[in-house]
């Protein structure tokens, strides 16, 4: 045997003699109270949580590598989750952890990942939620809902009650659907778009990002759409109510009630626009530096 194939044998042999990174499954389970919090905390991969009808927690953990450590801390007032990534390295490459998790259906939820998705479903307590790249989706009823992530989507699906709902993005897109209440959003360069029923307050803004809002008004609803070079798509069910003030600087002022924009100055660019519709009450503020303004009701 030449040199060359001595080391070639040597080197498959070492590949065959090592071992393989060890997957760990973990499964965790808590006693709590109806309304506990429940934080988890993961660096890459996924977290799913889910609600059922026992004062309980159940994790499953699957960690695709051996050095991650899993923290499992509960009382019964509040749990805590956390992937432990001792170099803490992640990227395309490295393993991921997947985390399950069933809780109490009023239970509070404060989840926080880097590259990990998160998706809740029926969970009906209070609910922070942030990512850095990872999407998020969740449904909300009647409590708090906050969403976020820097360049992963934002989706909060309505389900009937009342919700006070938030959310924040730069490159990614907000998609609020049949949500009843308020809504609160930020964007950079990313979009917004939503729909609300029974909307007592909206305040809504981007930086270069299209914002669209599909809205049923209460008679004291208050709306604040702000862009600056991003447009603004506002189309408002009928009957409506309301009092207008739009400006933008540069841009289109569109709608379908009648009147139209004016011009600011003789001399600059901006055009605005004030108008009562039906017999007022709601207010409504739209403004843009560059983008266009549209407005309707149909």
């Amino acid at each position: 045997m030449n040199i060359r194939n001595s080391w070639l044998a040597a080197a498959i042999l070492a590949v065959i003699a090592a071992p393989a990174a060890a997957q760990q499954t973990i499964t965790k389970r808590a006693n709590v109270s109806a309304d506990a919090t429940i934080e988890v905390s993961n660096v890459q991969g996924s977290v799913r949580v889910s609600a059922w009808d026992k004062n309980e927690v159940e994790l499953v953990a699957v960690l695709e590598s051996d050095k991650d450590k899993l923290e499992f801390e509960a009382t019964a007032r509040i749990v805590r989750i956390e992937v432990d990534r001792p170099d803490g390295k992640y990227g395309r490459n490295r393993e991921e952890a997947h985390l399950t998790v069933k809780v109490p259906r009023g239970a509070r939820l404060i989840v926080d990942t880097v590259s990990a998705d998160i998706a809740v479903a029926e969970v009906r307590g209070e609910q922070d939620l942030e990512s850095v790249s990872g999407a998020v989706g969740t449904q909300a009823y009647d409590a708090p809902v906050k969403a976020a992530s820097v360049s992963g989507d934002v989706t909060v699906t309505g389900t009937g009650g009342k919700a006070a709902v938030k959310t924040e993005n730069v490159s990614g897109t907000a998609t609020v659907t049949g949500v009843r209440g308020s809504l609160e959003g930020e964007v950079v360069s990313g979009e917004i778009h939503a729909t609300i029923a029974a909307a007592d307050n909206i305040d809504v803004s981007s930086v270069s990002g299209n914002i669209t809002v599909d809205a049923e008004l209460t008679s004291t609803a208050s709306v604040d759409m702000e862009s600056v070079s991003g447009a603004i798509t506002l189309k408002i069910k009928p009957p409506v109510n309301a009092d207008f003030d739009i400006e933008s600087f540069s841009g289109d002022i569109d709608n379908c009630f009648g009147p139209k924009a004016r011009d600011t100055s003789k001399f600059t660019p901006g055009s605005e626009l004030s108008f009562t519709q039906g017999s007022g009450g709601a207010r409504i503020e739209l403004q843009t530096l560059s983008g266009e303004i549209n407005i309707c009701d149909r």
